[in-house]
């Protein structure tokens, strides 16, 4: 069973890069066992944010077919879209309570890696909070404990597996994942060129 689930988790891509993260550990019971239970237990804010994050995406993506024609059309609404990300990103500061606050190792479309030195057993559930600041958003759902790695210093890694999400929320941070690369792919371009070309930037 426990290699089922570490076999789910690694089915997709895995991105290093530290995001924050509100575990709050819980028993298998209180894991919602449907969709439907599961959509009841969000609070509204993170639905919110993750409606507006929907509506951007499916907003800008037809302004692609239209060519240079929509080019000041679109740099208008993602500037619109940036004021709704700032006003969002505040406003979701207000729920990333110091309380259970980490900030994991990795983070993908399977669950997230983090490193502490809390001890947990494999199968150990955690209502958690993943918070995309780059994103201006944040998903709310149920991981389980499915790996452990012990560390140096009696820190130990666990990779945890999502086991109660919404698929939209999936989707939202596989997408999460993929910028975060790009973003890292285009810093270690700007770090990788020569001062004359960084001079004409």
């Amino acid at each position: 069973m426990n290699s089922q689930r570490l076999s789910e988790f690694e089915e997709y891509f895995q991105i290093n890069e530290s995001i924050r993260v509100n575990l709050f550990a819980v028993s298998n019971e209180q894991v919602p066992k449907s969709q439907l239970a599961l959509d009841d237990d969000i609070p509204p804010l993170f639905r919110l944010a993750n409606e507006v994050s929907e509506l951007e995406q499916s907003s800008l993506r037809p302004l692609r077919n239209l060519g240079d024609v929509a080019q000041e059309l679109a740099a208008f609404l993602q500037a619109q879209s940036r004021k709704i990300d700032l006003i969002m990103s505040h406003i979701l500061a207000s729920e990333q309570t110091q309380e259970n606050a980490i900030h994991c190792d990795s983070y993908g479309g399977g669950g997230i890696k983090f490193t502490s030195s809390d001890v947990y057993s494999i199968g150990q559930s955690f209502r958690t909070k993943l918070f995309l600041h780059h994103e201006a958003s944040a998903v709310y759902c149920y991981t389980e404990v499915v790996a452990i790695e012990k560390q140096d210093n009696d820190h130990y890694q666990y990779t945890v597996l999502f086991t109660s999400i919404r698929n939209t929320d999936q989707e939202l941070i596989v997408r999460a994942s993929l910028h975060a690369q790009t973003r890292q792919l285009k810093k270690r371009q700007e770090l990788e060129q020569p001062l004359d070309d960084s001079s004409s930037e």
